[in-house]
């Protein structure tokens, strides 16, 4: 049995054990991290098992999708027999969990725009000044970050940047940076370990947080950025030796 074959299985594996909104993140992890880490890597490349790697993770990302368009079906079943019976989703049984018991789960929801909007709601309007950003992690735990000098996490972030080889000399010592929400929700990420997150910002995502962030979060490690302006999310991969 060749390595590629002794991972497939043991990610087989795991899939089977994880309830459908835990695959969130792993198809996340796939299509953000791990395919393109291998295409980076693999560039010119003719290892077979380089391709049978690729192939691999392309067949777990299709099963996953399978996997979630059957979890929402079943789940659309579900709430068309509850309407027969004069219920709603908001009211299940009383022996079926409530869905707000759940957690949310951000990693699919990063590429919605519709729910980027709703989120986008409930920021206050960016008129100067301190800028507000809504973050979620892989549970989907929201958290309110504002800009602004924190004692704690801003020197941390200005000491990384400060040691890091790839971030600019000349902006090394701004204090600027330090001070934004992606930069300081970065360095959270960091001190919890946490690997994937998502934040929506009231204001544009600067040139600064761009070349920060990835220097701040380990190599593995995902941001994803919506600001105003833009259809579409930023992705911010870390560049940190873990």
């Amino acid at each position: 049995m060749s390595h590629v074959e002794d991972m497939g299985n043991t990610l087989a594996g795991m899939l089977t054990r994880l309830p459908p909104e835990q695959l969130h993140p792993v198809r996340a992890w796939i299509e953000e991290y791990a395919l393109p880490t291998l295409a980076e890597v693999g560039q010119g490349s003719t290892s077979p098992d380089l391709a049978e790697a690729v192939a691999l993770f392309e067949q777990t990302r299709e099963l996953i999708d399978d996997v979630l368009a059957l979890s929402e079906t079943t789940r659309g079943h579900l709430v068309s027999y509850l309407a027969t019976l004069g219920m709603t989703e908001d009211q299940p049984p009383p022996s079926l969990p409530h869905p707000s018991t759940h957690p949310r789960i951000p990693t699919d929801a990063s590429r919605d725009r519709s729910w980027i909007e709703q989120v986008r709601q409930r920021l206050p309007e960016h008129t100067g000044g301190q800028t507000t950003g809504l973050t979620y992690d892989q549970d989907g735990t929201e958290l309110q970050v504002n800009s602004g000098r924190d004692p704690k996490l801003s020197e941390q972030a200005r000491l990384i940047l400060h040691n890091s080889e790839r971030f600019p000399t000349d902006d090394r010592g701004e204090p600027t940076v330090t001070m934004h929400v992606e930069v300081k929700y970065a360095l959270m990420m960091r001190q919890a370990g946490q690997t994937y997150g998502v934040v929506v910002l009231n204001n544009e995502l600067c040139r600064g947080c761009e070349k920060a962030v990835p220097e701040i979060l380990p190599k593995g490690s995902t941001l994803k950025v919506w600001h105003p302006g833009t259809p579409e999310t930023i992705t911010l991969r870390g560049k940190a030796r873990p």
